[in-house]
């Protein structure tokens, strides 16, 4: 066996420390030191054997085929390895002309079997959105993914038509989807385990059902989608799986819940219609204020979703619609803010389990006697008198294989509760700050969730920053937008008016997108329902200035680089220039709202008014209440009034100026009407 021996080191390495050392070389080559060499570069390549290589590095002029003309020599294989593949040699004469990409041939094959699988999960995840076409073969495989079974039923019809029939079935759940040449003709729903308070709403169900698999006159089969229909079919497989029977009905559940909250909101509607103030409002009046100041509108199976809702908001909600018409195009257009309550399993987590009843909140709603803990609540509103109903339990059967949660009571008996939990969901998802983000989770019970990183701040939620650009979330950000925006004039004729917002953010804040919450009891969706109110508000208020959907039209850019040239006739031009209508001031009106969400939110709105500038200070308050904090368009009260705001009309006040914003819904529009009407 060859001995190492001390290399010379030559004058000219004078200086160079790492060659001052002496280094000893493996005498063999060793499947240890060539696997760990080449696996430094390589972890998912070939492993290379001993025979490849013929020479011991010790009597060979290269390492893994490069030079090895210096005196380095390493014991690691690993660093070896790395110098030889970088072209380094090991006296370290630093000459790069070895280095180069080809000297990472090993890591080329590493990141393309990684573009590979990246690309190929994302195949994956696109293919599995798409939910297929209405037809026989769509249905069922649909069916076999949401983990329900199906069967196929062949019949003919009187008139000698040959239909098949798609049963589909859970633990408490029937779907029979008649199809003629895969075209859906009728759907039937059914709860067979479920009681009254679950199938009196099934043909509604079932009905919205029918509705996403029948083709409308100006659809075609090859063009009609599964998307609603999986959407609600998921929803009610979901609640199927989670069912334990007997023992627990989610639909029962769910059901129990709208019973409670249904005698809430028709008690609510009684009172409003017991106030004088109120006396000769229309029906659809006090059924909006009950649904946007109150405990919300409970439905079950409405706008295109199977389930239980509850409505909290909607646009435009001081605008009551005077012809059935007009009420039917806007209960199918303005945008609705609604939450979507189900059950999802609990999975270890520390909440308390659903419950089965309809005796959430006592047949009188109202308490007689409000004790010492409903003072602050009777400040606000009546005393509701919510009852703790007693916990639902499964049956301790060898049969009942479901998980459960078993609890043992003082007594010495377990109890198996329901592995289960009620979920609101929250459609749309509405952005708050972090502060307001923990109190919902406090007022729902629900344990909080550590903030995700990266964070973002409540504003880059709202309009999120384009990508590339650097900004630093403690400076000042500034969005700005150009509109036209119609103006409210005499006669028949509505002007337009360039607008330029502008809203700035002084004070980043962190927020959070609620989507989710978990809840025991609906006490709790009720007390959350101001806040929810009031941010849906704020978005409305920043989405119609600043963003997807700006009040008016956008401002088409115009490059000054491009002339265009064409010729017409002088009456043409004439036609052009009558047809055209121009505003008494074609000034570019300038709107800057500074945006506050902590510790209150709020905006400050300003832009030129009476050859000066309007300062309005607003705070956007619960239940989407605007409080103006300060201004100065209209006189304070006990202010002395100038004899040209004198007249036949109420003077108006500060807080009417709030109570406009809440009918508008505009800013744009609203410092339109306070620039014509009050200057």
């Amino acid at each position: 066996m060859a001995t190492p021996t001390q290399m010379k080191h030559a004058a000219s390495q004078q200086g160079r420390t790492p060659s001052q050392l002496t280094a000893a070389t493996p005498p063999v080559s060793t499947p240890f030191s060539v696997s760990q060499a080449h696996a430094a570069f390589s972890p998912r390549g070939p492993k290379s054997s001993p025979q490849q290589f013929k020479k011991s590095p010790a009597t060979s002029t290269t390492l893994m085929g490069h030079p090895a003309n210096g005196a380095l020599n390493f014991d690691s294989p690993s660093a070896a390895a790395a110098m030889g593949a970088l072209g380094i040699s090991g006296g370290l004469d630093i000459g790069l002309d070895h280095v180069g990409v080809g000297g990472f041939g090993g890591l080329g094959a590493l990141g393309s079997e990684d573009d590979k699988i990246k690309r190929l999960d994302g195949v994956i995840e696109i293919l599995g959105k798409a939910k297929g076409r209405v037809s026989e073969a769509g249905l069922e495989r649909l069916t076999l993914r949401t983990g329900l079974t199906s069967m196929w039923d062949e019949h003919r019809s009187p008139d000698g038509r040959k239909t098949r029939m798609l049963v589909i079935a859970g633990q408490a759940l029937t779907i029979d989807i008649e199809l003629n040449n895969n075209i859906v003709e009728s759907v039937s729903l059914g709860f067979p385990e479920s009681g009254p308070i679950v199938t009196r709403h099934k043909d509604r169900a079932g009905n919205i059902l029918l509705k996403d698999l029948q083709l409308r006159p100006d659809q075609s089969p090859l063009t009609k989608t599964l998307e609603k229909f999986s959407a609600n079919l998921e929803r009610l497989a979901n609640l199927d799986k989670l069912s334990v029977i007997p023992g627990l009905d989610c639909q029962e559940a769910l059901a129990g819940i709208f019973e409670s909250l249904e005698r809430l909101h028709k008690w609510e509607l009684s009172k409003l219609r017991e106030d004088p103030a109120l006396s000769g409002k229309p029906d659809r009046f006090l059924e909006i204020t009950v649904m946007c100041t109150k405990s919300g509108r409970p439905m079950m199976h409405t706008r295109d979703m199977v389930g239980l809702s509850i409505e909290y908001w909607t646009e435009r909600r001081h605008v009551i619609p005077r012809t059935p018409e007009t009420a039917r195009y806007c209960e199918k257009m303005e945008k609705v803010w609604s939450i979507l309550i189900g059950c999802k399993a609990i999975d270890g987590d520390m909440f308390p389990p659903v419950r089965v009843t309809e005796n959430w909140i006592s047949q009188k709603v109202e308490k007689d006697e409000p004790g010492p803990e409903d003072i602050l609540v009777a400040a606000s509103g009546p005393a509701l008198d919510w009852l703790e109903p007693e916990p639902t339990t499964l049956p301790q059967t060898d049969d009942n294989k479901e998980p459960g949660i078993d609890v043992v009571q003082p007594d010495g008996t377990t109890h198996k509760y329901p592995n289960v939990k009620f979920v609101a969901t929250l459609t749309p998802s509405v952005i708050v700050p972090q502060s307001v983000w923990n109190t919902l989770h406090t007022l729902t019970g629900a344990q909080a969730q550590p903030m995700p990183l990266p964070t973002y701040t409540f504003d880059s939620i709202s309009f999120p920053i384009p990508e590339g650009s650097n900004h630093d979330a403690s400076e000042l950000r500034v969005i700005s937008c150009k509109r036209m925006v119609q103006v409210p004039g005499d006669g028949d004729t509505v002007p337009w008016r360039k607008h330029k917002n502008t809203l700035l953010i002084y004070k980043p804040v962190y927020g959070q997108t609620v989507t989710d919450l978990s809840f025991s009891h609906p006490r709790q969706l009720v007390a959350m329902l101001p806040i929810l109110r009031q941010y849906a508000f704020i978005s409305t208020l920043l989405e119609r200035s600043f963003g997807s959907k700006i009040t008016g039209e956008a401002v088409p850019e115009v490059d000054d680089s491009i002339v265009i040239s064409d010729t017409t006739t002088t009456q043409a031009e004439y036609d052009r220039f009558m047809s055209q209508t121009y505003d008494t001031d074609e000034q570019e009106l300038t709107l800057d709202v500074v945006l506050t969400v902590h510790p209150s939110a709020g905006l400050h709105v300003v832009f030129p008014f009476r050859n000066a500038t309007a300062n309005i200070d607003l705070q956007i308050q619960q239940n989407g209440v605007v409080h103006v904090v300060s201004q100065n368009v209209v006189p304070a009260n006990g202010e002395d009034v100038a004899e040209t705001d004198k007249g036949k009309h109420r003077q108006l006040t500060p807080q009417d100026l709030g109570r406009l914003l809440e009918v508008m819904e505009d800013l744009c529009s609203w410092a339109e009407w306070i620039r014509k009407n009050l200057s």
